[in-house]
């Protein structure tokens, strides 16, 4: 771990801790607030005294909540080895980090940028790199003019693409990427990205990235294919309508979007979650429990209806109680955009018709009023699977073979 990001771990521990003893304050004083005015004016003494044990027991608590950690890390970060080594190079590092950016990444990359993961790329036997130059040395004499990418969901990393590979096909190092590659002259790319971040941040930064990438491919390209898992697949059509409207030249050269269990018209826990924080914060008892989930990220919250462009959100109170303020995004000329899902039950209709956190109707478009328009004979459902097993499944193998040949 290098020096910044052991001195930001340290104050984003302290930060946590410190928000869990605001919440807790809150609560008891709301809880206090409320019994001591059922008691009405004799119990007022005690209620003096209460307030200011309390007061002062609490301010303290979060006064050390906060700085021990903080000077902890800093005095890790000044005392300790140097280390060339960033926790994102490595699994388990980039595992934690990409699942709390998931919650807290937009602060995160304002307030602790060494614990925000940028946006990154890697070849399927490569390392994660910044920089295109980079990737392009991985890629080497191996590059075929045929690319894909896979961009992964909320709070995952490029390594879930690996997720069951042992289970379902006997080696821990296959994916849909590496089958593809050796099938069909596809060189895979996975991309990781801080999904705590506005959706349209990230694709208007992968699209510069695919940009760059191409412009330097050692062969000329002649189709370009992006997958994504879940919010990726939102992450994958942000790109592509940015990319077509500030006339990138990659553009021209996408073929297929395809999207894996992706919330085109939300999710529906984001929606819960908004709905309860207004519900909460109506009582003083439970308005503390509103303000801090109302501290998840804006990656989450446009999950609420899938807001892929900065105009879906641009100017609008993020906590706002549940509005479509989505403009119409056209899907792009030339393009072929495929939709899978996946459901717990065996059919795609009733209570169960959603794999744990994409419902089938979102993953394939289908809204009563804003539907998107993607193709019938490019849908594809499996029943009795979860969000997760999208990530690596032989039928959905079978499924992306087909659409990219065609």
């Amino acid at each position: 771990m290098q020096r910044e990001e052991t001195r930001d771990t340290g104050a984003l521990l302290g930060a946590a801790l410190g928000e869990v003893a605001e919440l807790v304050q809150d609560v008891h004083r709301a809880v206090s607030g409320r019994l001591f005015g059922l008691l009405g004016r004799n119990a007022a003494p005690v209620k003096l005294i209460h307030d200011g044990v309390s007061t002062i027991a609490y301010s303290s608590t979060r006064l050390g909540v906060r700085v021990l950690p903080a000077a902890i890390g800093a005095v890790a970060a000044e005392l300790g080895t140097p280390s060339a080594d960033s926790v994102h190079g490595s699994a388990r590092g980039h595992f934690v980090l990409n699942a709390l950016n998931g919650f807290w990444g937009d602060r995160l990359a304002e307030q602790r940028a060494s614990l925000a993961p940028p946006l990154s790329i890697r070849t399927h036997d490569g390392e994660l790199r910044r920089l295109a130059d980079n990737v392009l040395h991985d890629v080497g004499e191996r590059a075929t003019g045929r690319i894909v990418l896979f961009v992964h969901g909320l709070c995952e990393n490029d390594r879930f693409w690996w997720f069951g590979a042992g289970k379902q096909h006997g080696d821990p190092r296959v994916t849909y990427g590496s089958m593809l590659r050796d099938e069909h002259g596809w060189t895979p790319l996975y991309v990781s990205y801080n999904s705590g971040l506005h959706i349209s941040a990230n694709g208007r930064e992968l699209a510069g990235r695919i940009e760059a990438i191409v412009a330097g491919w050692p062969v000329p390209v002649e189709e370009i294919a992006i997958v994504g898992h879940s919010m990726g697949g939102l992450v994958a059509r942000s790109a592509a309508s940015q990319g077509a409207a500030l006339g990138q030249a990659w553009i021209a050269r996408l073929r297929h979007i395809v999207g894996l269990g992706a919330p085109h018209h939300g999710a529906p826990l984001e929606r819960f979650v908004n709905a309860g924080t207004h519900a909460m914060n109506r009582l003083p008892e439970t308005r503390p429990f509103a303000i801090w989930l109302n501290r998840r990220s804006v990656g989450i919250k446009d999950l609420r209806y899938g807001a892929i462009v900065d105009e879906d959100w641009w100017g609008v109170d993020p906590d706002e109680r549940l509005i479509d303020r989505r403009t119409a995004t056209a899907l792009l000329p030339g393009v072929t955009y495929s939709a899978a899902s996946a459901t717990l039950s065996r059919r795609p209709d009733g209570l169960l018709a959603h794999d744990l956190l994409v419902q089938h109707r979102s993953a394939h478009g289908i809204h009563p009023t804003r539907r998107i328009a993607f193709a019938e004979e490019r849908s594809f459902h499996m029943g009795r699977k979860t969000h997760f097993d999208l990530l690596n499944d032989p039928l959905v193998h079978e499924q992306l073979r087909v659409w990219l040949a065609r």
